[in-house]
């Protein structure tokens, strides 16, 4: 069996990105172990180049955030795979959008990449999802049929997040690292789009919390703009980060009390799922992908509701019972997502695929 998997190698690497890498690697070491099949990387453009069926049996095209339909060279493909996730335009349209301004020109190119969706779906073998939010989203927006969706939900290298043997040491080496007061704090990873992070709600939310004594800080990790630091307008206590390395947002993490990711839309939650793994509890929106994700180890919010979020960060803190619980059952909560078993499913599917016997395949969340 000949897979190809489109992988994207640029610098500028989404989470979404990184994990069709991480795919990528580990499906490599099966390929090795087993002998059972190839494994090659290609870019997405050189699926319409001549007869892609002459040169692999299966193409994947992983982890694509967002609505846009992947490739219009289908019948070069006769077994292809997609990954999809988030298509919170689809779902809010501008509420969701950092530059409103612009939906005039991106209304028209969501209805247009729906449409393909619904017309080009059938000469789609297999379309995974992480969710069961997800997978009930892309069946009412997309239109996708749900025998065409499998839910695999995304692992977490538990070799790299782990809880801290020493969280006050951890937390003062990186606080001192990034020139941060050495204080417990708050910590929430965004992106550009702080809107549909849900970011501004979150910094009213703790200077709310300030007023009733909290004296935690509030950390924001992650690429932001110039708006966001507009919003926080100096506010004592918050600290806007940008890019960091992977081993600063480990010990970021580690050291933390608390993650808050109170997000519109989350398709899955990665740093949910990161937190959980160093011990971590978190607190985030009772809506779409992050209940299933944290169960009953974390707090749900209405994200709407400023009120509702500074009062769920007030409580987890002042209950220190509370906090050492979720902890507990967070980390216990993160073995259920494992790079093995996703690579394994992946494969799995595969299989099936290449020998036509695909049938309905549901994996749902443990």
């Amino acid at each position: 069996m000949k897979i190809a998997i489109t992988i994207n190698w640029n610098l500028d690497a989404s989470s979404l990105t990184n994990i069709a890498r991480h795919n990528f690697r580990e499906l490599g070491k099966i390929m090795n172990k087993t002998k059972s099949f190839t494994l090659s990387a290609i870019g997405i453009q050189s699926v319409s180049l001549g007869d892609f069926n002459q040169r692999y049996d299966i193409l994947h095209i992983p982890n694509m955030g967002g609505y846009k339909f992947p490739t219009n060279s289908t019948d070069h493909c006769k077994k292809i795979i997609f990954g999809l996730s988030g298509i919170d335009e689809v779902i809010y349209g501008k509420d969701v959008m950092l530059w409103k301004h612009t939906w005039y020109i991106q209304e028209p190119i969501i209805k247009k990449e729906i449409e393909n969706w619904r017309t080009f779906t059938n000469k789609v073998k297999s379309i995974h999802v992480t969710t069961k939010s997800e997978f009930e989203e892309m069946h009412k927006y997309l239109r996708i049929p749900y025998n065409k969706m499998t839910i695999i939900p995304h692992g977490v290298d538990h070799d790299f997040f782990v809880p801290s043997k020493d969280k006050e040491k951890t937390r003062t080496k990186i606080l001192s690292k990034l020139n941060i007061p050495n204080q417990k704090y708050f910590l929430n990873i965004g992106e550009t789009n702080f809107v549909r992070k849900n970011q501004e709600r979150l910094i009213k939310a703790f200077i709310k919390c300030k007023k009733f004594g909290l004296t935690h800080n509030l950390i924001i990790a992650g690429k932001h703009v110039l708006e966001l630091e507009n919003i926080c307008n100096n506010e004592p206590g918050i600290f806007l980060l940008d890019w960091i390395t992977n081993d600063d947002l480990l010990e970021l993490i580690q050291g933390a009390d608390v993650f808050v990711l109170p997000s519109i839309h989350e398709g899955f939650g990665m740093p949910l799922v990161e937190s959980m793994a160093c011990g971590i509890p978190c607190i985030s929106s009772n809506i779409h992908s992050p209940p299933e994700v944290i169960s009953d180890c974390g707090l749900l919010v209405n994200p709407y509701d400023v009120s509702d979020i500074a009062n769920a960060m007030i409580s987890i803190i002042n209950e220190p019972k509370l906090l050492e619980e979720l902890s507990e059952k967070s980390l216990k909560r993160s073995n259920d997502f494992s790079w093995k078993k996703m690579h394994n499913k992946f494969l799995s599917c595969m299989i099936l695929i290449q020998k036509n016997q695909w049938k309905t395949l549901i994996i749902f969340m443990i």
